[in-house]
């Protein structure tokens, strides 16, 4: 800022209230006070006097102290310490002398494009006879925040493009947004957002997203908006479908040619995806019934794709209305049965340790596992390997390196340090030690945000798929997921070298599965697979125990 015009020893003078002049623009110009401290500054005139004087301008025009008037009028008292400068009344004066007072965001924000209204674009000479230089006049008054021409004209085209209540400025001012990630919003990613109809703007002004966030998920929708057909393939590892999923019936390559299915369908009544289906949904019919009775037509569709030895696992979670369970596995598993050619093998539970509520306000339990329904085709021919876990009396888990510990400490003997998707394998395996039940941490899916920032509604658990798909195919195999969302049976398959196939209805969904697709194809190893495969899949003959 400039610097002020009042010297050390300048005189006080006594001047009467009602010969002075307010000036609205200035008056106005910082936040109002709260009643509360209009009330503390009245106390203290009152108490002892007027500490500080008003600055008023040679015409008495107020500068500066427009509480301290109002309180000294509020008490009745006629008379004013002033001191008298020969600054102009205006906005640029008004803030050198109140370089040091305490202030709010708006009034931060206010400051700076005041600054630039009324700094003078004009150039030529100054009264001292130096060139003028505005990006240097503006630094000045910006106390040497911004110190290039260049940061200057920045800020200054942020300014122009700003929303009408100054989000980015102040957003640059009082929350550490970088003038570059404000400049590249305003100049290019507005436009874009905006002429997409992807929302961010929207959220940036309500206040949900940082100048930071909304870019990159700006760049990062408009990315996989333009990138990948409805039909993605990775030759030899996976093939990733933009359809219905009971458009899989008029796909003659599929017919009869899928190993295992394994999905999570929609749960009833608990959200809404964009599909483009909008309340016609799956997962929102009027009862549990009717539910589960339109899974089953689905699934009945989809035995089109299946062999003899052929599974089908299908993860659901129970729905609670006023706090009360609606049986919803069972009543899917039933319908499954009545309408289609599958046979039940066994119901397995997935177990959260870090579950969450549903939100409901009736008071119960939190619900801390789903369910994974098992279908076969042919129960006799079904394909099944046995996964071993460990009951000798040792606690066998996975530390960097993949070594096995026991309880004691004791490093038992192990193989080669693994890469950090198949030490979670490992590790998630070697936890397993309950027939009929995986357990297996909910949560943050990073595979998913990687590729998109704010991922998706309902992510499934990054290693749920992992001992299903071990134990119900070969590598090589077909895994299919109808419902696959982001992607991540399908990452996991191609993880443990099967091929994966999905059908997504959404494109949005779609297209952040086929990232995660390619971001897996540069995680796949086949030397650490086959650490994991030697562990853990056993023949019958050699099994003890079995998962």
């Amino acid at each position: 800022m400039k610097n002020l015009s009042i010297t050390t020893g300048q005189q006080i003078q006594v001047v009467k209230i009602e010969n002075l002049k307010e000036v609205e623009n200035l008056k106005n110009f910082y936040t109002k006070s709260s009643d509360e401290d209009i009330q503390q500054l009245v106390n203290s005139i009152k108490n002892e006097g007027q500490k500080y004087p008003i600055i008023l301008s040679k015409d008495l025009s107020i500068i500066d102290g427009y509480n301290r008037v109002y309180s000294l009028k509020v008490l009745g008292i006629e008379v004013v310490n002033a001191i008298f400068v020969d600054d102009e009344p205006t906005i640029d004066t008004r803030i050198t002398f109140n370089l040091y007072r305490v202030k709010n965001s708006m009034d931060l924000t206010n400051e700076v494009i005041s600054v630039f209204e009324n700094t003078s674009k004009k150039q030529g000479k100054r009264n001292d006879g130096e060139p003028y230089d505005r990006y240097k006049v503006i630094s000045e008054k910006l106390n040497y925040c911004w110190k290039s021409p260049k940061s200057i004209r920045k800020l200054e085209s942020v300014i122009k493009n700003d929303f009408d209540n100054n989000i980015l400025i102040e957003g640059i001012v009082t929350k550490g947004w970088t003038l570059d990630d404000c400049e590249e919003y305003t100049t290019n990613l507005k436009k874009v957002d905006l002429d997409n109809d992807y929302g961010f703007t929207q959220k940036l002004e309500k206040g949900e997203l940082t100048i930071k966030e909304v870019n990159k998920f700006i760049l990062e929708k408009d990315f996989l908006t333009n990138s990948y057909e409805s039909t993605f393939v990775i030759p030899n590892k996976s093939t990733s479908l933009n359809i219905n999923c009971i458009g899989i019936k008029n796909r003659e390559e599929y017919k009869g040619k899928i190993d295992t299915i394994f999905t999570s369908i929609p749960y009833w009544k608990v959200r809404y995806y964009e599909n483009g289906e909008d309340r016609n949904q799956l997962g929102h019919e009027k009862t549990p019934e009717e539910y589960a009775k339109n899974v089953a037509k689905i699934f009945k569709e989809l035995t089109y794709t299946l062999k003899e030895t052929s599974n089908v696992l299908i993860n659901v979670g129970e729905t609670y209305v006023d706090g009360c369970a609606m049986n919803i596995p069972d009543l899917v598993k039933f319908a499954i049965l009545n309408d289609t050619n599958l046979k039940s093998k066994v119901q397995i539970i997935w177990s959260k340790p870090n579950p969450k509520p549903q939100g409901e306000k009736v008071a119960r339990p939190i619900n801390d596992v789903e369910y994974i329904l098992w279908f076969v085709v042919d129960p006799k021919k079904a394909k099944y390997n046995m996964i071993t876990y460990f009951d000798d009396g040792k606690e066998i888990q996975a530390t960097t390196g993949a070594k096995d510990v026991d309880n004691k400490g004791t490093v038992l003997k192990k193989t080669k340090s693994l890469s950090k998707p198949y030490e979670k394998i490992y590790s998630h395996i070697s936890a397993q030690d309950v027939l009929h039940m995986i357990k297996c941490q909910a949560g943050k899916n990073s595979s998913v945000y990687k590729a998109y920032s704010e991922g998706h509604p309902a992510v499934m658990a990054e290693l749920l798929p992992v001992l299903p798909i071990m134990m119900t195919t070969d590598e090589g195999d077909i895994v299919y997921d109808p419902f696959a969302g982001t992607n991540v049976v399908g990452r996991m398959s191609m993880l443990l070298n099967r091929v994966a196939l999905s059908t997504e209805l959404s494109s949005h969904y779609h297209k952040i599965g086929c990232r995660v697709m390619e971001n897996t194809l540069e995680e796949i190893n086949l030397d650490d697979l086959k650490v994991i495969t030697d562990k853990f899949i056993v023949e019958p003959s050699t099994l003890s125990l079995a998962a």
